[in-house]
């Protein structure tokens, strides 16, 4: 399926779909928790699903209702068949650390661009800690083999700036094992709200995880028991962005549904756009959006890597330079993303060039309508959609389906908004 999209002026209201990292997270503490917990408000994304998918068949009950997964766990199983976590790395992560406390081996894979995510890095300290696993092709990517039998404890080094998630995957299954664990960054932390987010979960289900940043060390206590609860999941900062990018560019957007103060990370988008120039105000759970006059800025994205396929977009209608820095990572991400933001925007015209760690998109005064292949990755797919609403000319995204990865109402909201957009087969 594409989308056909054509310049449009917005107006109207939507609710910011929930996050779904909060929820794979607490899908994998409800896994582990002993009794049911319910997850309300659950987010309805590609990846959830999966890790919904996932927890099932590592033993945990699941009942999804209209408005909440109702998840009994407390005992991890050797599932009856290869754990498939389609494109989510977070389940994958997150769960390969969690099945070695299974009794026998567990198998988990994933589509083709999950397996060509690394996991080499989560593989060693998962063995440094006891337990057993490996990759089948002895090249630290999936699919992977962990061979149960639980987890030991003790000291682990990872790196910082890979992948936060392998250091949340570690905390997560570190509370299961037989002695207390030490988990050492041997290079600078970087998303780090990911982790406070993996934090706060534990916290909520009664784990007890702590972190030193002057040593760099995360410890967390052997034995835990973790507690089923009733949590509601906040909306995620990472879709509204793209919302609010649209009010920017294109009318006036409010989006509901917004939790403010938030550990998310990406709730730092309203702070860079409003730098910007972006006319933004926030009221209760509601952030308002609308047209605006932008101007270049310099961006760390070191802590936020899932914003910069929509601010490298809107940096494209902004007067003047915008440099985009701490992007080295997005080489690993569901595309090399650095690639292929540069050559979907110059494809509309934009003007952008790339280095190994940072980008610089030189504003233009019109972007143009194009046929753009995504790759299949969801951020860059909503990306070009955004800048599609305000070029000229029509533009086609193929593949327009692997929004759902993340947004699945994505196409919907805008054309609730007035969006100018048709799905074609």
């Amino acid at each position: 399926m594409d989308a056909r999209i054509r310049k449009s002026e917005l107006s109207g209201r939507v609710v910011a779909p929930p996050s779904k990292s909060y929820t794979q997270r607490a899908v994998v503490c409800a896994l582990i928790a002993d009794g049911k917990t319910e997850i309300v408000n659950p987010s309805r994304s590609e990846d959830a699903l999966f890790a919904l998918r996932a927890a099932r068949m590592l033993g945990a009950r699941v009942t999804d209702f209209d408005d909440r997964f109702s998840i009994s766990g407390g005992r991890i199983e050797v599932p009856e068949d290869v754990v498939d976590c389609g494109g989510s790395a977070t389940a994958l992560r997150f769960f390969t650390a969690v099945s070695s406390h299974a009794d026998g081996a567990t198998v988990l894979t994933g589509d083709d661009q999950l397996r060509r995510r690394p996991m080499g890095d989560l593989l060693k300290a998962m063995n440094s800690l006891g337990a057993k696993c490996f990759s089948t092709k002895s090249n630290g990517f999936p699919p992977v083999v962990v061979m149960g039998g639980g987890m030991e404890g003790g000291t682990a080094a990872i790196p910082g700036d890979v992948s936060s998630q392998f250091i949340s995957s570690l905390l997560v299954s570190s509370t299961l094992a037989r002695n207390d664990t030490a988990i050492m960054l041997s290079s600078a932390l970087e998303s780090k709200n990911y982790i406070d987010m993996t934090m706060e979960i534990l916290h909520k289900f009664g784990a007890k995880v702590a972190f030193d940043p002057g040593r760099g060390e995360f410890s967390v206590p052997s034995r835990q028991i973790l507690h089923p609860l009733s949590y509601h999941v906040e909306g995620d900062f990472s879709s509204a962005a793209f919302m609010l990018a649209a009010g920017i560019l294109c009318g006036k957007v409010l989006v509901d549904g917004i939790q403010l103060p938030s550990l998310q990370g990406d709730s730092a988008a309203i702070e860079i756009l409003q730098r910007m120039g972006a006319k933004i105000s926030c009221s209760g759970n509601t952030v308002t959006a609308e047209t605006s006059v932008l101007r270049g800025i310099e961006i760390d994205a070191r802590q936020i890597p899932d914003l910069v396929p929509i601010l490298a977009a809107v940096a494209s209608r902004a007067e003047g330079e915008t440099r985009i820095t701490g992007i080295k990572r997005l080489r690993y991400k569901e595309s090399d993303r650095i690639a292929t933001i540069a050559e979907t925007a110059m494809r509309m015209g934009g003007r952008i060039e790339t280095g190994e760690n940072e980008m610089v998109i030189n504003g233009v005064g019109m972007t143009k309508g194009a046929i753009i292949d995504p790759s299949n990755d969801h951020r860059i797919a909503m990306a070009c959609s955004i800048l599609a609403l305000f070029s000229e000319g029509e533009t086609i995204i193929k593949n327009a389906e692997c929004v759902s990865k993340s947004y699945p109402s994505f196409f919907e909201d805008l054309v609730r908004m007035g969006g100018k957009v048709e799905m074609i087969k």
